[in-house]
């Protein structure tokens, strides 16, 4: 049974994925009153979505500012009502090899991709759990699994999420609250045409938002992972025992 969603908002929707998946329920809504609210830093882009699509608003952000986030999340709730679903998808990500190891980089990647995920969660969480309804899904990244080469601005914030929805996940149980998790594999978007090495099972963000669109309306999974393939691949890496794993590794390196 599709469920239905009478309010979703997406944060992280100037492009990629975000974007695909704000369109995909443009074009598919699960509720005839659906309204869809897109939010990232580049308010040009937003505005560029949302316009000619009465069912969409842009509301420009910076999830990195929590006063911010709370002024949002008041506004849209004064507006719309407390949506139903949010799709935590904003993100940077820049290669980093270990000699151009940057604490700057690292705090870049740390105050985006985790405290902001984490600022953006604090009200949420809250509101939700007052209303006892409401389903947030985070996206990670199968980086996140295990340390990988080039990763290590990106892979351990993605990492640091996985831990952290896993827990709030179970703390959550009972509550009419639900988080899930988003880890999708290499996708085609401009973060990921920084990488310089080929990319398995390589995805367009058009297959990606249509994998979303089916899990976020189909179930309650916990973990939402594609391309399952990949994932798997991926999932038996990270019980190898670290001889093993490290040895894989080194190759990949030597590439």
């Amino acid at each position: 049974m599709i469920k239905s969603f009478k309010t979703i908002w997406i944060i992280g929707a100037s492009a990629g994925i975000g974007a695909t998946l704000a369109e995909k329920f443009q074009n598919s809504p699960t509720d005839s009153d659906q309204k869809v609210i897109v939010s990232a830093r580049n308010a040009d882009s937003l505005q560029k979505l949302a316009d000619g699509k009465p069912d969409m608003k842009a509301v420009p952000l910076d999830i990195t500012d929590i006063d911010a986030v709370k002024a949002a999340v008041e506004a849209i709730e004064d507006e719309f009502g407390l949506p139903d679903l949010v799709v935590l998808a904003a993100g940077i990500y820049s290669p980093m090899a270990v000699d151009a190891f940057s604490a700057a980089t690292i705090r870049d990647h740390v105050e985006t991709n985790y405290m902001g995920i984490v600022n953006c969660l604090e009200p949420l969480l809250a509101k939700m759990r007052a209303r006892k309804s409401g389903e947030i899904a985070v996206m990670a990244s199968v980086a996140g699994y295990r340390g990988l080469p080039n990763a290590g601005a990106y892979g351990p914030t993605k990492a640091a999420l996985i831990n952290l929805c896993e827990t709030l996940h179970a703390e959550l149980e009972g509550s009419g609250v639900l988080l899930r998790l988003v880890n999708p594999g290499f996708v085609k978007t401009r973060l990921t045409e920084k990488n310089d090495f080929d990319m398995p099972h390589l995805q367009t963000p058009q297959q990606a938002a249509d994998f979303m669109y089916r899990e976020l309306c189909e179930n309650n999974d916990f973990e939402i992972a594609f391309p399952p393939a990949f994932v798997r691949q991926l999932k038996l890496a990270r019980i190898l025992p670290y001889r093993m794993y490290f040895k894989l590794m080194r190759k990949m390196v030597k590439k």
